[in-house]
């Protein structure tokens, strides 16, 4: 948890008061909202050394950019010195401050057709459209944002049995996408995270924020990571056939969105599946990853869907919403 100091520092730099800030949630980043001028925004602090501090330059650069080039994101705020970022040390760590604009609306709601169906996945993809098609013009900083690559796993404890099987298949998956061609037209800096507890709903139109894991990588990866999130948690049955189908309805809407601002050749759309299929087994990982092998800190929904998992996999089949054939032709605005 961020220290009182450190938050005095952040008031501070970013001209708030203090006794305004609210606790959000400290997950990969301590998040604040507070108030300023009657406006309500979010502080985020991040735990990194000093070095990373340009790789943050480098996403609100981005973010900036976007905004600035009709993009619906939340903007980031500048400090009372003019910067993006604010910069702390306390016992020998460093802190990186960032503030946002509040985006407008609301979560989606499946079960409200205003916050859930056909014309959210078109804005949705518009706005990814937009944001691929700004990161072509986009010259980024000296230093930039990380590029995609393969998992660094080296826990000892899923080399057997069923967590074997996982690891597996995230290796054969990432195998794979490391072949795959990188050049300007489908590989560039993408949001990584695009997901619906990432953007609002306001007067259908969307605003995407948390852009903490953008990343240079594949459009259709980016595509694909929307596709599967809006699966997981949009579908409004859970059975395999239903997923599917929901995955193939969704893919279309937002493709039309998309295509709007971007274009892929036939090949990347192609992909989609298989970069699905890897944020799938991806999840698993964010808590098996760092898993010390102790099989009573894995609650019961986690040991279930492993239990599903290995099944899906030793049957050689894709996993749920991922069984789908994609073959959408390149098309013009």
């Amino acid at each position: 948890m961020v220290s009182p100091e450190i938050l005095n520092k952040a008031a501070a730099s970013f001209a708030f008061d203090r006794n305004s800030i609210e606790f959000i949630s400290n997950s990969t980043n301590n998040v604040f909202r507070f108030t300023k001028n009657n406006e309500v925004l979010f502080l985020r602090i991040t735990e990194k050394s000093h070095d990373y501090i340009n790789k943050v330059n480098a996403e609100v650069d981005w973010i900036s950019y976007l905004v600035n080039n009709g993009v619906h994101a939340s903007l980031p705020i500048k400090t009372l010195d003019n910067e993006l970022t604010a910069v702390y040390e306390e016992n020998g760590k460093g802190f990186i401050a960032t503030a946002f604009q509040c985006a407008p609306g609301q979560f989606f709601n499946k079960n409200d057709p205003k916050l859930w169906g056909t014309f959210i996945f078109r804005q949705w993809g518009e706005t990814m459209g937009k944001m691929h098609m700004l990161s072509k013009s986009y010259r980024p900083l000296k230093t930039r944002r990380d590029e995609w690559r393969s998992s660094e796993i080296a826990n000892p404890y899923l080399l057997h049995s069923e967590y074997n099987v996982l690891l597996e298949r995230l290796k054969s998956h990432e195998s794979r996408i490391m072949k795959l061609p990188r050049d300007g037209n489908s590989y560039w800096l993408i949001h990584n995270d695009f997901h619906p507890y990432n953007f609002h709903i306001n007067d259908k139109s969307i605003t995407v924020f948390d852009f903490d894991d953008s990343i240079y990588g594949w459009f259709s990866l980016d595509i694909a990571i929307a596709a599967t999130h809006a699966v997981w948690w949009g579908a409004q049955k859970d059975d395999r056939q239903s997923k599917n189908e929901f995955a193939n309805k969704f893919l279309h809407e937002f493709l039309e969105g998309y295509f709007k601002y971007n274009l892929l050749d036939e090949y990347w759309i192609k992909q989609i599946p298989l970069y699905m299929d890897y944020r799938n087994i991806c999840s698993y990982f964010w808590w098996l990853g760092s898993w010390d092998g102790d099989e009573s800190r894995l609650n019961d929904f986690q040991r279930e869907v492993i239990t599903n998992a290995v099944k899906i996999i030793e049957n050689g089949l894709s996993f749920d919403g991922c069984e789908i054939v994609l073959n959408y032709h390149e098309r013009t605005n």
